[in-house]
């Protein structure tokens, strides 16, 4: 059965558009994939890549840009960290589903071009895959497409091979590849998720940095949304229903009718952690050098397919929470100066960047603004790393506010007293010297009961003596 991928007119217009200056592009593409059908939101292309003055490969923020003409040329730890950007602005259940090429060659019949695009999908493939919360791979397929349109003739052609098989055992499969006139129609999921949690921070003889703490931090929040249970619009429901049932559901009871073009309402998404799975397993006494008390909320807007079941809903908006919060500790230990865990202060308050909404389509992808930024910054990001020209006024800043410091302020100021807060080491210490005391006036009082009728007879016969 050969497979079919769906996509907006746009994107063929998008193709077109480089294909008409006879110049070459490679990008990614960028959809979701369900088990009932896959479908691609937007083809970005990978931009100019950039060197440092010594000719290794650096970041996006170098100003020296390398123009990269054929195929052969291009590097694949390029585009990698190019799909590593992009998926931090995807939300949950959208993936990297493979790259496209607009050149004058034919990348499937030429060896060396098409050797050149099944190595750069392996080492993409690997760089997603290295910080599994991020969820850089589809858990769906190891396929990735090939999309190739010919500069000279303006064919379009669309295949598939599987990531990781040995170069003897690659297959080719074909791809029907369909382009929508009216837009896809989505179903968006919104879903607040509250953390309030305090987690210990132990140095150990090695150290421990803020990256490792995070790590921490994300493993146990992983652990903990992928126990919980998700309700939807207040009501648990069955895995295997679509989520197009649902709403038709809602529409007979409530006697409404929807027409056709109508975009569909959002739905809520409540997610609730079982109580047994709120518990420890076990519960260890440890002397802590310090804390982090994580607390805030993130929001989430996910987009499904209508037809896709509650259990692939679930797994999405799972994903993006996990997604978003690994996304943020990276680019806030990317911009720390000091990595060390435990500064000279005795509190210290960080504030990660606050998730903003970019329209792309009919739906919305997402980035990052750190406190002071203005929504022109988004500008940059999705210029650059989604090739979409957008203004300051499509970017939706209020689905996360800006951290209240007041708290903070308040501690901040109780730290400049040295009387006030303690260090880890006189804590201990205190603790220490209220249980010995505490264990002699219980020592005391025993005696005191152990010999109460010898004391009462002693002091009886001073009294009678008297």
């Amino acid at each position: 059965m050969v497979r079919t991928v769906y996509s907006p007119e746009y994107c063929l217009q998008y193709l077109e558009q480089y294909a008409s200056k006879e110049i070459f592009v490679i990008g990614l593409i960028l959809g979701q994939t369900t088990n009932v059908r896959e479908n691609v939101i937007h083809l970005a292309r990978t931009p100019e890549e950039k060197t440092s003055e010594n000719g290794s490969e650096s970041n996006y923020s170098m100003d020296k840009v390398e123009t990269v003409k054929t195929l052969l040329d291009v590097s694949e730890a390029w585009v990698a960290d190019h799909a590593k950007h992009v998926t931090r602005m995807l939300p949950g259940g959208m993936f990297v589903q493979g790259v496209f090429v607009t050149s004058d060659e034919d990348i499937f019949e030429d060896p060396n071009c098409f050797s050149k695009v099944r190595s750069i999908l392996n080492y993409t493939y690997k760089a997603l895959g290295s910080n599994s919360y991020m969820f850089g791979n589809s858990p769906y397929s190891n396929d990735r497409l090939i999309l190739h349109m010919s500069t000279s003739t303006k064919v379009l052609t669309c295949k598939s091979i599987e990531i990781n098989a040995p170069n003897k055992n690659t297959v080719i499969k074909p791809v029907d590849w369909k382009f929508l006139s009216k837009p896809q129609q989505w179903q968006r999921l919104d879903c607040y998720y509250e953390f309030d949690e305090v987690y210990p921070v132990i140095v150990k003889k090695s150290g421990i940095s803020v990256k490792q703490q995070f790590q921490q931090i994300l493993e146990s929040a992983h652990k903990t949304i992928e126990s919980s249970v998700m309700f939807i619009d207040g009501e648990l429901k069955d895995g295997s229903e679509s989520l197009d049932q649902f709403t038709k559901k809602k529409k007979t009871k409530n006697n409404s009718k929807q027409t056709q073009n109508e975009t569909p309402k959002s739905m809520h998404v409540s997610l609730f952690v079982p109580f047994e799975n709120a518990l420890p397993e076990t519960v260890e006494y440890l002397e802590c050098d310090g804390s982090i008390h994580f607390s805030g909320v993130v929001s989430s807007s996910v987009f499904m397919y209508p037809k896709a079941t509650v259990s692939e809903t679930i797994a999405a908006v799972k994903q993006d929470i996990i997604r978003s919060l690994a996304s943020r500790f990276t680019m806030h230990c990317d911009a720390l100066i000091d990595d060390n865990l435990l500064p000279e202060e005795k509190v210290c308050f960080n504030e990660p960047p606050r998730r903003v909404l970019v329209p792309v389509g009919s739906l919305h992808l997402c980035d990052y603004l750190f406190p002071g930024e203005a929504p022109a910054e988004a500008l940059l990001s999705v210029r650059e790393l989604l090739d979409l020209q957008i203004t300051e006024a499509d970017v939706i800043c209020d689905v996360e506010t800006p951290a209240d410091t007041s708290e903070f302020d308040a501690l901040d100021r109780d730290a400049s007293s040295e009387e006030l807060l303690a260090t880890p080491q006189e804590a201990s210490q205190f603790m220490y010297i209220t249980g010995i005391c505490f264990a002699m006036l219980v020592l005391i009082v025993s005696i005191i009961i152990h010999y109460y009728d010898s004391i009462v007879q002693v002091f009886s016969k001073v009294v009678s003596k008297s």
